[in-house]
């Protein structure tokens, strides 16, 4: 069995390929990113060719363009004329298929809440994870980040155990697929310039369909109780793209049933921010907490569990860091004070 690595081919480095096998007239439209093909021994064309209609790019008579694409092979004109002839017969179009979660198994007991405190135990993180262990956070005046996250996670979580909830307050690294009815990392900015200042929520993209409610709670809640400015517009890639809502890439993070959502709850260099988050946490904490439990409230116990997530087919992945690297996480920007 010979195996072609077609990523040699400067035409086939887009991850959409048609990959033909013209053997007993059998094709295969393969969406994979996987950069290699296999030929087995016979008669057999192959072909790995960009997404488009497929009569535009291998035509009657095209057989040396298909020898060209698998090495410069020589191939039979009978085979490449069946090579031919079967891409013309393809669709225009690859059709991708939408990808179902199925719903989870749910235990028993009362409904669960996962508190993150950011950055917080970033050194117990497994070799994939690796690369979060340099983002400690932002400071101030000798006061790390993940400190006041824990304090407000911890005020936060003693708010819902007395309204009958169970809450993980959660380190860094995430349980496997984590299942809980609500997940709220706590984070805080920094601004190097000592100008910037508010508060802003994120989800991920390609979860449940919830979780706009959930950032839409808290955002109304804690912008009532702490008075803080929302500031929308500083919304980053960071905070869309958290580790903690990828759960295709890491077993680490919330799973995709889990509404999640990030929130930066101030910036730890700002005066004026942080006369709230460090002098009257207790503020702070009521404000988070009065999200939730709005939450919970809007979305009944088992809701969020009670279908399958279908989500739209996967776009194709851009080339990027080897699978150890991730996405960066949010709030962490350069250390000051």
């Amino acid at each position: 069995m010979l195996i072609i690595d077609v990523a040699e081919h400067g035409r086939l480095r887009r991850p959409h390929r048609l990959a033909l096998v013209a053997a007993g007239a059998l094709l295969f439209v393969g969406c994979a990113p996987a950069a290699s093909l296999t030929r087995t021994a016979g008669p057999i064309a192959e072909a790995a060719i960009e997404s488009g209609p497929a009569s535009t790019v291998l035509k009657d008579g095209d057989g040396p363009a298909v020898a060209d694409v698998v090495g410069g092979e020589t191939l039979s004109d009978g085979a490449a004329q069946a090579a031919s002839r079967v891409v013309q017969a393809a669709p225009a179009e690859i059709v991708r298929a939408p990808v179902r979660i199925p719903k989870p198994a749910v235990p028993d007991g009362p409904r669960r809440v996962g508190l993150q405190a950011g950055h917080w135990r970033t050194g117990e993180l497994p070799p994939e994870l690796r690369r979060l262990e340099p983002q400690t956070g932002t400071s101030w005046g000798g006061y790390a980040e993940w400190q006041l996250n824990l304090d407000i996670a911890n005020r936060v979580a003693a708010i819902l155990r007395g309204q009958g909830f169970v809450v993980d307050v959660l380190p860094t690294l995430m349980p496997e697929s984590y299942l809980a009815d609500a997940f709220v990392a706590l984070h805080a900015d920094g601004d190097p310039n000592g100008v910037a200042r508010g508060f802003k929520a994120a989800h991920g993209s390609r979860r449940g369909p919830y979780e706009d409610t959930l950032v839409q709670d808290i955002v109304d809640e804690y912008g009532a109780v702490t008075g803080l400015p929302h500031d929308e517009g500083g919304i980053s890639r960071n905070m869309l793209s958290y580790y903690a809502f990828s759960y295709s890439r890491f077993p680490w993070a919330a799973a995709a049933h889990t509404p999640s959502a990030i929130l930066e709850m101030g910036f730890m260099t700002s005066a004026a921010d942080r006369v709230l988050l460090l002098q009257r946490p207790e503020v702070v904490a009521r404000g988070v907490a009065n999200g939730v439990l709005r939450f919970l409230e809007e979305v009944p116990g088992g809701m969020a569990f009670a279908e399958d997530i279908v989500l739209p087919p996967q776009p194709p992945r851009a080339p990027g860091p080897p699978p150890s690297g991730q996405a960066p996480v949010a709030g962490t920007p350069p250390r000051v004070g």
